[in-house]
């Protein structure tokens, strides 16, 4: 693997999202797949990518640090002793996981520095984040009401993932096919959170890109002493 610097870091942290994404939705489609297992091991090995593709501080290293390995944790205490406990401890702290991650990559690509190829692809990364940081609340919502979402069957939520990652990604697009819509107040208010998120989202990645170009064009142009 070519070494993960401050140039390439978000080429990685994005495979590793899009790898999540992929993985969840093939493991629903296999028949007869140990969903919960290959979701666990997985997302830790994607997160452990994540984890390296990030150029955190010493402080939210050691934040990110915590939460992985009480990832790890609960995976191992999971599978010695089947405990349903141990699941939605997993779900809570994947979420943690995610919303760590997306304010370090809004604090590097949103407003900040001059733009390259790299934090282009880190606020791909940061939108990637925000729909699934969307995805794993529908399903906590979904654990609290089983009809919250109007148009996922009552599943567990290992299995319901990946319909509430489509959901939140069309929510956070605005696109709004109609096929799954909210039917309790939380999900409404998650929803209407979502799609405000995703409007602001790509109004701010506009002009935080123009201010940056324009910056470069200003230091470009200034003369020199």
């Amino acid at each position: 693997m070519k070494r993960i610097h401050d140039k390439n870091n978000f080429i990685w942290l994005t495979l590793a999202l899009i790898g999540m994404l992929l993985t969840g939705q093939f493991s629903v489609t296999a028949t007869e797949f140990p969903t919960l297992q290959f979701l666990e091991y997985s997302s830790v090995a994607l997160l452990v990518l994540s984890l390296l593709s990030l150029r955190a501080s010493a402080s939210w290293a050691r934040t990110l640090l915590v939460i992985l390995a009480a990832l790890i944790a609960m995976v191992i205490i999971r599978g010695a002793t089947q405990h349903e406990l141990a699941e939605y401890v997993y779900l809570f702290l994947l979420l943690a996981f995610m919303v760590t991650a997306a304010w370090m990559v809004a604090g590097e690509v949103l407003l900040t520095g001059s733009v390259d190829l790299n934090k282009i692809i880190g606020a791909v990364a940061l939108y990637l984040l925000l729909g699934l940081i969307w995805s794993i609340l529908y399903v906590i919502t979904l654990e609290i009401s089983t009809g919250a979402l109007k148009g996922i069957e009552p599943a567990a939520w290992y299995d319901n993932l990946s319909v509430t990652t489509y959901f939140s990604f069309v929510t956070l697009t605005t696109l709004g096919y109609g096929d799954i819509s909210p039917a309790t107040p939380l999900a409404r208010v998650l929803v209407i959170l979502e799609a405000i998120c995703g409007m602001f989202y790509l109004a701010v990645i506009v002009a935080s890109l123009a201010g940056s170009l324009r910056e470069e064009r200003k230091g470009d142009s200034s003369p020199s002493d």
